[in-house]
């Protein structure tokens, strides 16, 4: 059957105008997510075309709508974000700055919102009740939604670039209304506009890599039975992740290294397509679904070790990794999980970059699908790590003066030896960003001024060792920040008495800066830091699958000098 389309540019008028311009976004479709820095664009260059060339048309991109015969609304296959920005700027011109416009105007943007001679919104969605109340009835800036806030942004914009001038805004509205043009592509079939979907966006960017493959999956289906099961399965897909589409295309890039255990060479979507070729739509949708529903395990397992996996700098590698493990019901699922920690923090405490675990993470994932023992992947880890001097590389690491400011592991490490102090199955979650987290210097950062302010650092610490041990392992502890504001440059005493919750602070909630506060290095000095450093390598050590004595030196010649 051939199937019409009709390519058309339009004025943004046109789109808003008759009783048969009328949109809905189906249900398959993301839900409207354009950021500030996307609408703050717009309004900025809707504001220079206007102010260079007020006659002149603005291009904003190409919609594709569907109508199947019976359909009262078109349906928005490509285009919605624009769309449902254009309806929210008409929005607040014709509530918040309605004075601004002429009668004329006023007729106008009443009928561009909603359809005057039917009484109907010019566009539904699937959370209709949030836009209706609180931007199409009337602006509602004190409701928390998405439209809210891209209605608060461009109120603030236009009022910043308008001030009070009615007749200029009044006018820009008119180039709005009359110079931003679009081309409109209309198709009475969801899977030939599907098809122009994918013409138009050959290049599969990851950003769009979900929605490509969504329309991917339908183009290749004829039954509209068929059809609406993919669409109900997708659906369910983005629920489990909240609509988060930006961590469903994520997961589509795990997904992806999932079934071809391979260095990516294309992009994600055209990977994927090449890898679904031939397969059933039906099919692949529900592996999907089922790859998220692993993936939603881990992420909400409560587990530390997940959460010392979470702080690492990558997590293409391990995640994929362990929802394969989930997917295919291995019997030492947490004994790889354990091996994995050793591994990657290993490398990364070793001064390796995320490049030279590329090979490996793809070598562990590929033993895991070919369903190789835990022993076969441990003589892997084993055998790879003595190649690449893992043991001498992590000494190095943890015995570096210069942790703290040369190194980006170190926190993450803390992190992770917190939580191996901790006896209880489910712990809170530890983030190395946000939160209020901060590492605490014991011997102040700025030594010279403290040695200057306190007896106590000048007679425990010499310049020469201050300098030498200030940023190392060794006097690094976690603390809330208004912990480590109070602390400062305080002498020990003064200090510990803050971490342990006295003088009216609250009490630190972490046990390594509490054994240092109770003293189980002795009072602070450089023999209590090479002390304490080596308590932190013994449990590093632990952590990170290595033996103690391959990267502990018993005699610190440092701390004998």
């Amino acid at each position: 059957m051939q199937h019409s389309f009709n390519p058309d540019p339009v004025k943004c008028r046109d789109l808003f105008d008759g009783e048969d311009d009328l949109y809905q976004i189906p249900r398959y479709q993301r839900p409207y997510s354009w950021e500030e820095s996307h609408i703050q664009q717009l309004v900025d260059d809707l504001y220079e075309s206007w102010s260079e060339d007020r006659n002149s048309p603005y291009y904003l991109g190409s919609v594709i709508l569907v109508k199947e015969d019976g359909d009262s609304r078109y349906d928005i296959l490509d285009g919605q974000q624009r769309l449902t920005s254009l309806i929210i700027l008409y929005a607040i011109f014709n509530d918040h700055f309605q004075d601004h416009l002429s009668e004329k105007n006023k007729r106008r943007v009443e009928g561009r919102v909603h359809e005057t001679a039917l009484e109907k919104p010019r566009l539904r969605t699937s959370k209709q009740t949030d836009l209706e109340h609180s931007v199409l009835d009337s602006i509602e800036l004190d409701e928390e939604n998405r439209y809210t806030e891209a209605a608060e942004i461009l109120i603030d914009g236009l009022e910043t670039k308008f001030e009070d001038s009615h007749e200029e805004l009044n006018d820009f509205f008119e180039f709005v209304d009359q110079n931003i043009e679009l081309i409109r592509i209309i198709s009475d079939d969801l899977s030939h506009a599907v098809r122009l979907f994918q013409t138009i966006n050959t290049r599969g960017k990851d950003l769009t890599v979900s929605d490509l493959t969504k329309s991917y999956l339908l183009s290749n289906l004829r039954d509209d039975e068929d059809k609406n099961d993919v669409i109900e399965v997708w659906q369910e897909i983005t629920t489990k992740v909240d609509d988060d589409y930006d961590t469903l295309d994520s997961i589509l890039g795990m997904y992806r290294l999932y079934l071809q255990q391979s260095k990516a060479q294309e992009t994600r979507y055209q990977e994927l397509k090449s890898e679904f070729e031939g397969d059933n739509p039906k099919k692949i949708v529900k592996d999907i679904r089922d790859f998220v529903d692993n993936y939603n395990e881990i992420e909400n397992s409560g587990s530390k070790e997940i959460f010392i996996l979470e702080n690492l700098s990558h997590t293409l590698y391990w995640k994929t990794i362990l929802i394969a493990a989930r997917k295919d019901d291995v019997n030492y699922f947490e004994e790889l999980r354990d091996e994995l920690i050793g591994f990657y923090y290993s490398y990364w405490v070793g001064d390796y970059t995320s490049e030279k675990i590329k090979i490996p993470s793809i070598k562990i994932l590929t033993l895991l699908r070919e369903e190789a023992s835990l022993e076969e992947i441990q003589e892997y880890t084993r055998s790879k790590r003595e190649r690449d001097n893992i043991p001498e590389r992590v000494r190095d690491g943890l015995y570096s003066d210069n942790v703290y400011s040369g190194e980006k592991w170190h926190k993450s490490l803390l992190i992770a030896i917190e939580y191996g102090l901790s006896n209880s199955q489910k712990v809170e979650r530890i983030k190395k960003r946000g939160g209020g987290l901060h590492i605490e210097h014991v011997l102040p950062k700025s030594y010279d001024s403290a040695m200057e302010k306190y007896d106590y650092w000048e007679e425990s610490f010499s310049g020469e060792e201050a300098s030498r041990l200030r940023n190392t392992i060794g006097n690094l502890v976690p603390l809330q920040y208004d912990l480590n504001s109070a602390a400062a440059q305080k002498p020990f005493d003064e200090k510990t008495a803050i971490y342990r919750g006295e003088k009216d602070w609250p009490r630190s909630s972490f046990a390594l800066t509490l054994k240092v506060a109770s003293e189980d290095f002795g009072k602070w000095s450089p023999e209590a830091i090479n002390e304490y450093r080596n308590y932190l390598i013994e449990r590093s050590a632990e952590l990170l699958n290595l033996p103690v004595d391959s990267i502990l030196v018993e005699e610190d010649s440092e701390g004998s000098e």
